[in-house]
């Protein structure tokens, strides 16, 4: 009779759960679609794969509201039929393994089956659900011009008044994509170096039409965009110094693009949230911010390595590539002061201006100080010596191979060629410039391989923001301390929830669908709720942390806050059944 009792009891919520889990799931699937369609503009295709890979992940985000409702139409229907009611005459109490344990045992099931899906399954469906939205990327770009008229790119911004993908064409390089941009203009900038969040305007472009090309590279982290602008103009934000002209066609880029699917802890399963908690340096975000530290640490060695020949007896350095060729840069005037001007070497500072011509004066003729000296050596070709009035030096470390990329930009100048035993008359250019790239020192080639320890160390404070590291450091571990108390809290909420519903369909008496979904939905979405509100504060880390603001401990508490007051509510319900 018991076993008997057990297994109708059983079949019964099992089968109401799985109704209600899986109507459920399916209207959130569909819910979770309305974002990125309307937002980014989906194609037939990427909606069915989409609905295809929230299938798990809304499946089992329907498991606690699935549960205790239920729970609460079983029971509540045994209890209106006076089922319950002949159990206890027949000696049984409601709180018997035999009337009670269906429900314990289907929550039990359901907590493993959501520890299971939610440590293993919903983190694959979920990171592929962001990867069918950003796989038409071209797609994505012409959905955001025609919405807001503005695409944020690294170091840059692009606005449009139209945009239309064009369709790949035979000479179209595989996985490319194309987006034609009509009246566009790119705003390149550059970071503050006080304030990495201030972004300060330095190049504007502007053109008739814009063609972007999406190339994506090895790997999925990241992508190339390469814009092709025709008829134009380009002007700089300051004038001095600097180039403006027209361009009948011109190229922007290539820009190295971050994938658009950022590192997120729910798109990790629970190993990789155990490798990333016991070494952070295989985060991309803190991956990100010591590569930073890393070029600028490189770019700082470099020019020191400068500013000691150019400030040394001989007041020269030398770019040596091998024994035949090499550059020389330097100066004959020992007054001549040399200045590092955050990355870039410039002398004299502030730089000669060029000397002002009456009209119908040969340039030519008119004496300027010349203090700058530029020798290039290559074998058999002669020297080429170039003296020029003032001088700045580019320097852009490559991380990758231990280069750096140098660039030379001489301004008012004269060029000769010496050859053995002969010399060039001179010739003056308004401007010369020779790149070249050349071997990073020991020191900076060591950087690298340094640990996140070191950079957080006095010896590279001048390397980078210690405290947006610290910054990061602390939010990664908070975000993976958060997901992981929220999984077991969303799990264990199903067990706690089921026993819940429990006791509340024998006390309300009704086995009415409509009184049930109104019984089981508050406690359940306050547990849900509570769960992503902890999640998400725990991860909110001020900007300006000190040690002492850690949103951790609220987040945590939030966590296991809904299971804690839904615990508290079935214990006492199941109590006061007991004592019926």
């Amino acid at each position: 009779m018991s076993r008997t009792l057990f297994a109708y009891i059983f079949k019964d919520l099992f089968r109401i759960f799985m109704m209600a889990s899986g109507a459920m799931a399916g209207i959130m699937s569909f819910g979770g679609l309305l974002r990125p369609l309307t937002r980014e503009g989906l194609d037939a295709g990427q909606v069915a794969r989409m609905l295809t890979y929230f299938g798990p992940a809304m499946t089992t985000y329907s498991f606690p509201v699935a549960a205790l409702f239920a729970t609460a139409v079983v029971y509540g229907r045994l209890a209106a039929d006076n089922e319950l009611t002949a159990c206890k005459a027949g000696g049984m109490s409601l709180l018997s393994f035999t009337v009670a344990g269906p429900a314990l045992v289907l929550g039990l099931v359901v907590a493993i089956a959501s520890l299971l899906f939610l440590c293993f399954i919903v983190p694959a469906s979920t990171l592929k659900v962001e990867q069918v939205i950003y796989s038409n990327l071209a797609k994505m770009v012409e959905s955001r011009i025609e919405r807001t008229h503005r695409i944020e790119m690294p170091q840059s911004t692009i606005f449009a008044q139209e945009a239309h993908v064009i369709p790949p064409g035979p000479d179209t390089p595989p996985g490319q994509q194309q987006v034609e941009l009509i009246g566009p203009e790119i705003i390149s900038d550059e970071r503050d170096p006080h304030d990495r969040t201030l972004h300060i305007p330095k190049e504007f472009y502007t053109a008739t039409r814009a063609y972007v090309y999406i190339d994506p590279m090895a790997g999925g982290q990241a992508m190339n965009v390469t814009i092709r602008l025709t008829g134009g103009f380009k002007f700089p934000r300051r004038f001095q110094g600097a180039t403006n002209a027209g361009v009948a066609e011109t190229w922007y880029g290539p820009t190295e693009f971050p994938s658009p699917i950022k590192e997120d802890v729910k798109f990790m399963n629970v190993f990789r949230l155990k490798e990333l908690y016991d070494d952070l340096s295989k985060s991309r975000k803190i991956q990100t911010v010591v590569g930073d530290f890393v070029k600028t640490g490189e770019r700082q060695f470099f020019v020191a390595d400068l500013m000691r020949d150019l400030r040394g007896p001989s007041r020269q350095t030398v770019f040596r590539f091998d024994n035949d060729n090499s550059y020389t840069l330097g100066t004959d005037d020992p007054k001549v002061a040399v200045f590092d001007m955050k990355g870039e070497i410039i002398f004299p500072y502030p730089p000669a201006k060029p000397a002002a011509l009456k009209p119908g004066t040969n340039p030519d003729s008119v004496s300027v100080d010349r203090p700058v000296i530029f020798r290039q050596q290559k074998k058999g070709q002669g020297t080429l010596v170039v003296r020029a009035a003032s001088v700045t030096v580019h320097v852009r470390p490559r991380v990758a191979d231990g280069m750096a990329d140098v660039s030379v930009d001489l301004r008012d100048c004269l060029q000769t060629m010496e050859s053995v035993g002969a010399a060039a008359e001179p010739v003056r250019r308004e401007k010369f410039t020779q790149q070249f790239s050349v071997p990073l020192g020991e020191e900076a080639r060591e950087l690298p391989k340094k640990d996140i320890a070191y950079f957080q160390t006095p010896a590279a404070k001048d390397f980078g923001n210690q405290e947006l590291l610290e910054h990061e450091k602390v939010t990664v571990i908070n975000q993976i301390i958060a997901e992981s108390n929220g999984r077991a809290s969303f799990a264990i909420s199903c067990l706690i929830l089921v026993m819940a519903g429990c006791a509340l369909g024998m006390m309300f008496r009704s086995g009415n669908f409509l009184t049930a979904f109104a019984v089981s939905f508050v406690p359940a979405m306050m547990s849900i709720t509570l769960i992503i509100a902890g999640q998400r504060t725990a991860g909110n880390v001020p900007t300006h942390f000190n040690g002492h603001n850690n949103t951790l401990q609220l987040g945590l508490t939030l966590i296991w806050a809904g299971n804690a007051v839904n615990l508290i509510l079935a214990i006492c319900l199941l109590w006061k059944l007991g004592r019926r």
